[in-house]
């Protein structure tokens, strides 16, 4: 058992502190009364001096004190602000600012900074501008927390522009087109983490009083002891804990198989669940004077279907309250673009169709930004690289609606359709325009990093057709479509269906140019409908049992499994002149039949899910053979190329196990000659991301970093061997016989 001490300080030990949005350079709200709080010790009196303005306060018996300064004017003159207290003692921030402060939270898209995105070039300009740039940011830590807390840290405090590579891209862009257009301080409040669900940032009453997330509620209530429903869920964890002991003693001592441990109530076994977030890094910097809210996330919501939008309306219900501005504007990205470019792959649309509904319901002080226009750089890659233009997107939303600007700030919003015949006509929003329809261009075939063939707002492009619209007729089967803008509107038909009842524009995970836009330049909005109704993806029962079967290999205890030694792959050298063991992990009474070069052995999978077959020895042998391996429950596996001859396992420091047999980066080199029966089986992996063995075998990576039997064959990209693989092997000298090394 481990004693956990834990030290506070009382009240008399208190010393004068400021809330954690209190640093130097900190920027200030203007134009609206601004709260200044923190600590002290109870009973003293706290005065608080900024620009002019004096106010005084007493710390309550907790220790808490607040003051609130006048409306204040913009000014980009960097004052002072003085905090005293009864006892002589004093804080001084400097380089304080007074102008617009924006609230930015979200995942990890929102956290991705400006040096790894399209606004790099913006960062380093501001970074070296002669005269400094008044945008800034603070980055507040994660904590994860049961209940609010008041302090949080945050480890640079505000940075300035000089710094600005270092800022939120998607915050950076927003913050330099307001920064422009009102000549004011623009500070950028960041509260975001990657990897995050939307619950977790959402205030805990938010989610208690919305009649749809009881299953998030229950998961917060089931975690607190202070709750009736807490209790009784923790005194039902302690007794299957004891009950879990002791059946997996007796397992351990047996040698059987030890059950799953009982998991703590709710969230009390989470650290990214409902609240945790707010609790621990939102709710400590309100109520720090702001105008405003952006949001970019999503992407760990992505299967949730419609109830993601009352996860959203939860969301800004609760900051609304928090902060006590019922009315704070509030403007989102909707979906990026993410994997195939297959129309008939939904992927991200679905959840772009939940944003839109989410917007559609909730318009007041709301505003939504596409970017499905923008196509992947990396289909596969979940962190789009152009960040500027959602950005300026989400910046003109503020500026015409929190600035009084005369400008564009939407492309097209769907508003319905009618079927006449064999055609059907789109309409949309009168109010967003903004001067018609057109067919547009972004200057891209791919959001990759060629920056200066972008243009944002898209230019017209009028001779080209409208892509992404489809049609279908009863049976529901979406064919592509050819859409024409008449007027106000689009007329969509289709030689493939002659009488359509549905029709869908950009409905897919990576609608590649895209491109309806307004003549302000700006994107429609995706949409797909069917007999007048939006459709989601988990009405469709089929696609919804095949993405539960999906996950069931992680979610289902009892899923299918066949794994075989990590050594075992294709070109594997095994050691000649003893015996052969092969051996893997498989579901409990499982029959296992494994082949090697014609010659099997059948096994069962023991209570510990382990299977091991063993072959005779074999003698040196450059003739590739294979091994097959097959179960009862139908996973099979097989290996080729496999070679007979000498293993040697090679580790020790990087210089030993990562230096290449010749240096890649002289392109004159000569490359060394391939020796033919030489392989490595090289880890390609720094460290391994879990703290804990794993379950089965050891990790050696995946995606681009999955380790494989590599030759020493330098002509090619995907071959090659380490230096001490090659000239170790080279001084053996023995020809005809297999080298094999692993390499760790």
């Amino acid at each position: 058992m481990t004693l956990s001490l834990v030290f506070s300080l009382s009240a008399a030990d208190q010393q004068l502190e400021l809330a954690v949005p209190f640093t130097d350079n900190a920027i200030l709200q203007r134009e609206t009364s601004v709260p200044v709080w923190g600590w002290d010790v109870p009973g003293s009196k706290i005065t608080v001096l900024f620009a002019g303005q004096t106010k005084s306060t007493i710390a309550d018996k907790n220790g808490n004190w607040m003051v609130k300064l006048d409306p204040l004017k913009a000014s980009h003159n960097e004052r002072s602000l003085e905090v005293r207290n009864s006892r002589g003692k004093s804080i001084l921030l400097k380089g304080v600012l007074v102008g617009e402060v924006w609230f930015s939270s979200g995942q990890s898209n929102m956290v991705w900074t400006a040096s790894k995105s399209m606004c790099n070039q913006l960062a380093r300009e501001l970074a070296s501008a002669k005269d400094e740039v008044h945008i800034r940011e603070i980055n507040i830590n994660t904590v994860s927390a049961l209940y609010p807390q008041k302090r949080a840290t945050s480890d640079e405090g505000w940075k300035k522009a000089d710094a600005a590579g270092g800022f939120s891209a998607l915050s950076l862009s927003f913050a330099y087109e307001l920064y422009k257009e009102l000549d004011v301080p623009i500070g950028i409040l960041l509260s975001a983490h990657s990897n995050t669900r939307i619950e977790a940032f959402t205030q805990r009453e938010a989610i208690e009083v919305h009649p749809k997330l009881k299953g998030d509620k229950d998961l917060i209530r089931d975690a607190d002891p202070l709750t009736a429903q807490g209790r009784k869920a923790f005194e039902q964890y302690y007794a299957e804990l004891k009950s879990w002991e002791d059946v997996a003693g007796h397992a351990a001592e047996k040698g059987g198989k030890v059950p799953v441990r009982p998991k703590l109530p709710g969230i009390a076994g989470m650290w990214r669940g409902p609240s945790q977030f707010f609790n621990g890094k939102i709710a400590p910097v309100i109520p720090y004077g702001i105008r405003g809210a952006i949001w970019c996330q999503g992407t760990s919501n992505s299967g949730d279907g419609r109830i993601y939008a009352a996860r959203m309306e939860a969301l800004i219900k609760g900051w609304r309250d928090a902060w006590g501005m019922p009315e704070m504007p509030f403007y989102f990205t909707q979906m990026q673009c993410y994997g195939s470019p297959d129309p008939n792959n939904v992927g991200f649309a679905d959840i772009r169709q939940v944003q839109y509904k989410f917007f559609q319901n909730n318009r007041k002080n709301v505003g939504m930004v596409v970017q499905s226009d923008l196509n992947s750089a990396r289909p596969q890659g979940i962190h789009y690289f152009n960040k500027l233009h959602p950005g300026m997107r989400m910046a003109r939303w503020a500026l015409a609606k929190d600035y009084g600007k005369d400008i564009a700030y939407t492309g097209p919003i769907y508003s319905g359709y009618q079927v006449k015949g064999r055609e059907v006509i789109v309409s949309f929003e009168k109010a967003s325009l903004f001067g018609g329809l057109v067919v547009g261009n972004k200057g891209m075939a791919k959001d990759y990093r060629e920056p200066g063939k972008f243009v944002e707002p898209a230019r017209p492009t009028p001779n080209d057709s409208l892509n992404h619209f489809r049609l279908c007729g009863a049976d529901k089967k979406w064919h592509a479509a050819e859409a024409k803008i008449v007027g106000d509107t689009v007329v969509v038909t289709s030689g493939k269906v002659s009488a359509p009842i549905g029709v869908q524009y950009a409905y897919s995970a990576v609608p590649e140019n895209s491109n309806l836009y307004n003549k302000a330049g700006l994107p429609a909005t995706p949409f797909a409908m069917i007999d007048g109704k939006y459709i989601f993806e988990e009405d469709d029962l089929e696609k919804a049992a095949a993405l539960k079967a999906k996950y069931a290999q992680w979610t289902d205890p009892d899923y299918p499994i066949l794994q075989v030694a990590e050594y075992y792959r294709d070109g594997v050298i095994l050691q000649r002149g003893q015996p052969i063991r092969v051996w893997g992990h498989a579901n409990q009474g499982v029959k296992i039949t494994v082949a090697l070069a014609g010659k099997s052995q059948t096994v069962k999978s023991n209570n510990l899910e382990q299977w091991s077959v063993t072959f005779p020895a074999r003698k040196a042998s450059a003739k590739p053979i294979t091994l097959e391996v097959k179960s009862t429950h139908g996973f099979n596996r097989t290996v080729k190329d496999i070679l007979i001859g000498d293993v040697w396992y090679l580790t020790g420091s990087t210089q030993l196990t990562s230096e290449w047999a010749y240096d890649r980066r002289d392109k004159e080199a000569k490359l060394p000659a391939t020796l033919p029966f030489v392989r490595e089986y090289r880890r390609r992996t720094k460290t391994s991301s879990f703290t804990t063995p794993r379950k089965r075998r050891f990790e050696t990576g995946g995606g681009k970093y999955r380790t494989y039997w590599s030759s020493a064959d330098f002509t090619k990209e995907t071959t090659g061997v380490t230096m001490f693989a090659y000239e170790f092997a080279r001084a053996l000298n023995r020809p005809g016989i297999p080298q094999g090394f692993i390499t760790m």
